[in-house]
This record gives structure tokens, sequence and C-alpha cells, in this order.
């Protein structure tokens, strides 16, 4: 599910404008665990032990601790002007040595992630580079597994300079590669016009983004050996948006053999509609994909060129394929990404893979799962016990926000209390649990059903600290993201991440963190996570589809459960059986939360369960506030 696809609405009356304060404190908050993730690099300098051939040309980077590092080798040429909607080339060689020392730009988008405004843009469209991360070693050292990181962000943010990988890099003796993607409508846009002249079936797919992952692991196959690693033993891994493109790799033809493993962190499965990639949207506005048609008429708008919607496709009757493709191509990053905002339908979520059967198969990433004559590969799966909490404590119709004072004043906004206990409790269950059903329990069911493979995980840690008189292991407990701090704990070494996160609970933390990465890079060596441990840790159950049986693994500190196993299963009926019967809903909550719950998810509740939820007393109501609560809380 998308990151703002779970949200159940407020019983209570609701505004109109979201205020913007409010948006950019979230994003300031939401942005304060990803962006101290990384530790820049001060003053890198070259380091010749590191000086690598690769099959386009020699590349030096730095030596950091007792890691070599390289930052910024191209995979791709530059998807720019005609090559803008192509599906990725090879770079051009190169003879002079690459000094490989600072991060690529992000991919051009949004920089409401920065906390800027909606109108600020940052990254750029040349992007297509990664970071290797390798330790310190002779070549005649052994070959060391490979993972392969694909950030999240919802496939329209974020960056791979984001992440830090050093602790799992230094001490487990892996290679970690962060890759880019074109993001937003860069990375996936379909339009007839763009078909027009010669391409290929590749260029035709509109899953640019997807194909900017393959090339990525091309390039992996092609040079990691001079890194040190084993292009033969190659792990994919990504969280929420990366977890989604990890799955859309499972699914997709192209990818077979480029990797070996893979991990999905918090990933939804459902796909984009392929006629509404292309349409326009229905009179209501509601869509679950973001159109091109509709991104060209906005651009026509924009441009002055028609003065509405009936003038844009009156002005496009009048054109040929080849000038829309011109003027499409023409456009820049900015304009796109404008049109793209202001023609957002009113049920998008996440940007997902279109089953295109090229790139992704024509019966999705879940025909793919479910496939026994695919590929197999082992895959370990989870998500976080609180996901929605994230997006839910961003929320002022939930949690009120407000001037924080003493040690916290520096900061204009931040949330001070929680308006209603027990409703946002519920609310964000159902929402978790909801994800944790449609990115875990059912990817896993679909892995065991074509015989593959499968450790499933919940992370449930949530030793926060109270702020303000509020305590944030009820405001964001474990929350969307959270674990990544673990995966990548060079961030609990700041300052501001260690007070407004981990508080007290750092010794706990620390321990907790260790055992997730012995855990994933026994996974990245054998294809099990209990194989290869550097000191016991307890047993991780394979996924079984079987009743009663113990199926996968609860991820929490000592000072609470621990790491235990567990039993529980989520299934559909389950989840309405029991929001049903909800005392902490009346029956009309309980009809807003089914709708909540299912508005923008992309594979919602088959319409039988709507017939049949509370004796059919949830249907031909007015959702109209949840519906815009909803759409308010788009990002």
């Amino acid at each position: 599910m998308s990151l703002d696809d779970l949200r159940l609405a407020q019983q209570q009356p609701i505004r109109v404008v979201y205020p913007k304060f409010e948006k950019l404190m979230a994003a300031r908050i939401l942005a304060l665990a990803f962006l101290l993730l990384t530790l820049a690099a001060c003053d890198a300098t070259v380091h010749q032990e590191t000086q690598r051939t690769t099959r386009f040309g020699p590349v030096i980077g730095t030596q950091e601790d007792a890691l070599s590092v390289w930052r910024g080798i191209p995979f791709a040429q530059p998807p720019i002007g005609a090559l803008r909607w192509r599906a990725p080339i090879a770079p051009l060689p190169w003879t002079q040595t690459l000094t490989a020392l600072e991060d690529a730009p992000a991919c051009f988008q949004r920089g409401f992630f920065q906390g800027d405004n909606d109108d600020a843009f940052s990254g750029a469209e040349d992007c297509l580079y990664l970071n290797i991360w390798a330790p310190t070693q002779t070549a005649s050292d052994q070959a060391l597994p490979v993972m392969v990181w694909i950030h999240g962000g919802a496939n329209t943010l974020g960056s791979a300079a984001t992440y830090n990988p050093s602790h799992l890099v230094s001490e487990q003796s892996v290679i970690v590669v962060t890759i880019a993607y074109r993001l937003a409508s860069f990375g996936w846009f379909r339009h007839p016009s763009l078909r027009a002249g010669p391409t290929t079936a590749m260029d035709d797919s509109g899953n640019f983004g997807t194909l900017d992952t393959i090339a990525a692991l091309r390039f992996v196959q092609d040079n990691i050996a001079e890194f040190g690693g084993d292009p033969s033993n190659v792990t994919i891994f990504g969280e929420s948006a990366g977890g989604h493109n990890v799955a859309a790799l499972l699914a997709s033809p192209l990818a077979d053999g480029l990797f070996q493993k893979a991990i999905i962190q918090s990933g939804i499965v459902s796909v984009a509609s392929l006629s509404e990639a292309e349409s326009d949207y229905p009179s209501d506005g509601v869509s679950g994909t973001i159109s091109s048609q509709e991104i060209l008429y906005q651009l026509l708008i924009n441009d002055g060129i028609a003065e509405d919607l009936v003038a844009a496709k009156r002005h496009l009757a009048n054109l040929t394929s080849s000038e829309i493709a011109g003027y499409l191509r023409a456009q820049t990053p900015a304009n796109l990404l404008q049109a793209e905002q202001a023609a957002k339908p009113r049920k998008v979520g996440m940007t997902r893979v279109f089953p295109d059967g090229v790139v992704v198969r024509s019966d999705g990433i879940v025909g793919a799962l479910k496939d026994p004559a695919r590929t197999k590969v082992p895959v370990l799966v989870g998500t976080n016990r609180d996901e929605t909490k994230l997006f839910n404590a961003m929320d002022p119709h939930l949690v009120e926000w407000g001037q924080p004072d003493g040690l916290w004043s520096f900061i204009d906004r931040m949330p001070l209390t929680i308006k209603n206990p027990n409703y946002y409790e519920a609310m964000s269950e159902y929402g978790s649990d909801f994800w944790k059903l449609r990115a875990t329990d059912d990817v896993a069911r679909s892995l065991t059903q074509s015989e593959q493979t499968v450790f499933a995980y919940r992370f449930d840690w949530d030793e926060l600290p109270t702020i303000q008189d509020l305590d944030y292991a009820d405001l964001l407990g474990a929350g969307h993201a959270m674990e990544l701090l673990f995966l990548f704990p060079a961030a609990m070494e700041q300052t501001l991440v260690s007070k407004f996160v981990i508080g007290d609970g750092a010794e706990s933390a620390d321990r907790l963190s260790q055992q997730m990465r012995n855990y994933w890079a026994a996974f990245a060596y054998t294809g099990n996570p209990n194989l290869g441990l550097p000191a016991p840790q307890p047993t991780w159950p394979v996924w079984q589809a079987a009743d009663n049986v113990e199926r996968f693994l609860v991820l929490d500190s000592d000072q609470d459960q621990g790491i235990v196993s567990s039993t529980a299963a989520l299934t559909l009926n389950g989840l309405l059986a029991k929001l049903e019967q909800d005392p902490r809903f009346d029956l009309m909550g309980r009809c807003q939360a089914l709708y909540g719950l299912t508005y923008r998810n992309g594979d919602g509740i088959d319409p039988a369960a709507w017939q049949t939820f509370a004796a059919g007393q949830c249907l031909d109501r007015d959702y109209q506030t949840v519906t815009q609560l909803l759409e308010r809380q788009q990002f």
C-alpha cells in the first residue's frame, strides 16, 4: 500500500484546507529519520588502493575507516533530451579515471521532502548513478555477497545517497550497492505519442524506473567482481516503494538471473492500471493511476495554449503523435512535475509499476509470485507493527500540533497531544494490520503456493522517548520506516535522532540493531537468516500456510518481548470480522474505517464484502467527509 493509503476517517467535521505549516513540519519529521541515515563524507580524498577498472572505464574512490567507497558511478547514459522516457542505455566508455568521491544528484523530485514548499524542486534528470561500499580487502580475498539497496519514497521522492550502510558492510563483510532510479512521471509514464517512431518494447512499457533498477543490476553483474563482490550471490532489498520495486523485479522476466535473493520491507504488490494510465479521468475524478493524458492537458493549460480541458482536447486533436511527443520532451522537469501534481486524480497513492507484459508480467506482481514456473529465489518479507502511525501523526485532525518549549523550542511546530487516544490507536491498528495483510501475509501465501522459501517478520520496537509530555511510543510506535534506523544505524549516532527516536533505549536498540543486521547478512550469504550467524539468535521459522504453526519472527527489544516467533496470521475475513465487532467504533465509524482502509490501496476489498459487512448497512452511505480527509492527506 502507498504511504497514505491506509487512513481511517475521523468522525468529526473537517476543514477543507490542510495548513501548509503543518505539512511542512510533517515533512521535516519524516525527513529527519531519513536524511540522517547518512553521514556525509567530509573532505573525502582519493586513495590509490581503490583504483578499479569497470568495463566502461577506470574509477577511483576513497577509504573511510575500514571501508572502500565509490560514489557517483554511472550505470546508464543520462536520460535527458531524446532519452527521456526511453529504456536506459549503457554508459559511454571513458578513458580518464573517474574520481568517484561525491554523491550524484538525486533524481528530479519535489522539494517537499526537504521541507520546502509545494513549488520547490530538487535533483536532476541526469541521475542514474550508484554507490558501492566494500570492506577494504586485497584482490586475493574471497568474493563477497552483494546487497543492492533500492530506496523508498512512494516512487516520487528519495535518493541513494540517503543511506549509510557502513555498519552492515564492515561488520558483516558484505558489499552494499545503493542505486538511483527515475521517479514520478519520469520513471513511470505511458502515452501513445511516445510509441510513435522507432521504439523498442521496453521503451513502450512506460516502466522506466523499473528498467533503471534492471540496468543497475546488469552493471553489478558485469562489474562487481572488480570491487570484490560475487555476481552469483546478489540480494536485492528495499523498503516501502523500494520494497514494491523489489517485488516488481520478482515479476520481471528481464531481471531473471540478475539476483539470487530478495528482501521486501513494507512493500505493496498492487500495480497500476494500463488503461487508466493513458485515459481521461472519469467524471468523478477518482482513479488509482496518474494519467499521462491528463498531465498533457495540464501542460497545455499551464503554458497558456489552452484555457481549459475542453480547449486542450481540441488542440491535441490537431497535432500528430510526433508533435505531441516533441512537446512533451521539450518540457522542463519542473513543468512536468507541476503538471503532474495539478493533474493528480482523487484516488492516487504511491506510483506503481505497469503490468505491460514486457518489463512486468501482464498478470502483475501477484500473478508472478503465485507462478511455480517462475525462477525461484528465497524471499524475506515483512512490515512494521504500527506502519500507519507515522502518517496519522502528521494529521492535525488526529494530533494537536503547536509550538514546543524548552529543549525543543528551536522547532517551529511539533505534535503535542493525541486528540482521541482510543480512536487513534484503533485506526492505526487496522491500517497497519491491513498493510501487513497485503504486504506480508498475502505475499507469503502467494510465494508458498509457488513452492518458494519465505521468511517473514514484523518489526515491533517502540522504546521511544516522551517529548513535551507526549509518549512517542503511542504517537509513532513501530511506525513506517522505523526499521531502517536499525539496518543503517549510523543515524543512531546523531544527536537529534538519539533524542527524538531512541531516547533512553539506546542499549536495547543497539542490541536489536546488531541482531537484525546479523539476520539480513546471513540471508544474503545463504538464503536462510539462521545460517552462519556470528552468535546464537532465536530461530527464524520458515513461513508455513498450515494453521497454528510458527510462521514469522517478531523483532523487538529485550526490554519488551524480545525476538520471538509467532503463529498469528491475518486474513481479510478475519480483519473484517474483528472490525465489525470492535467496540471502539460505532456503526458509522466502522463503515468509515472500512472505506478508509480500501480507498486507495489498489487491490481493495471485493464488492461482495461490502454487501455482507455489517449486514450491508455500510452501503449507500455518505463518505464525502472521509474522502475529503483522505485526499487532503496526500503528500
